[in-house]
């Protein structure tokens, strides 16, 4: 009805206009009229920018991400510790390259996190720790042997991780980052044998 009154009202005006006067004022009416019921629908938010990145993850995808959150976040803490600790110099330059690259897998993964509405908060903070104890009451030789062994059973554990979500992840983001990282990985458990095998000699 209140629609109708404007109309009418922008119509009684016009008789008392000029003609081309009038029409403006009529269509002005009509504009407000027609502005005042589509404004509902403009605001309204739509399904797709109520519903969360997170809900929409597989639980696949989210374990691969706390999962891989956790261990790359030791394999760099542990790392750290060789950098400072290490006795033997190729296993200084292993723990170099294991920061380097492991800390650019962190910051894409944090990202990528974001993107999907998911914490790794706790992954991580459990990743700092793992296993860092045991490594730093070790010195010398057998610091050297501890980190080497550690190094290649946890990359092991990730290029099979890394693999599994390629082939089974269910996000087009998530598996275009176990791709982006599959090579990475490979090249780090093959130095990961070689390290060790130098050690043990």
């Amino acid at each position: 009805m209140k629609n109708h009154k404007t109309a009418y009202l922008g119509l009684r005006l016009a008789t008392r206009l000029s003609r081309p006067l009038a029409l403006i004022v009529i269509l002005a009416a009509g504009m407000t009229a027609a502005a005042a019921q589509d404004a509902p629908a403009r605001m309204a938010p739509s399904d797709s920018t109520m519903s969360k990145e997170a809900e929409t993850l597989s639980r696949g995808d989210k374990t691969f991400m706390r999962k891989v959150a956790r261990a790359s976040t030791n394999e760099v803490a542990l790392s750290q510790l060789a950098d400072r600790h290490a006795s033997n110099l190729e296993v200084k330059s292993f723990a170099q390259t294991m920061i380097t690259d492991h800390n650019q897998a962190n910051a894409d993964l944090q990202t990528l996190a974001a993107s999907k509405g998911i914490d790794l908060t706790h992954p991580v903070e459990k990743g700092k720790m793992d296993n860092l104890a045991s490594l730093s009451t070790k010195s010398g030789a057998d610091f050297d042997k501890a980190y080497a062994k550690l190094m290649l059973s946890a990359h092991k554990e990730a290029l099979n991780l890394f693999k599994e979500e390629v082939a089974d992840g269910k996000d087009v983001d998530v598996v275009a980052f176990a791709k982006k990282y599959v090579d990475t990985l490979s090249a780090h458990f093959e130095h990961a044998k070689a390290l060790e095998k130098t050690i043990d000699q």
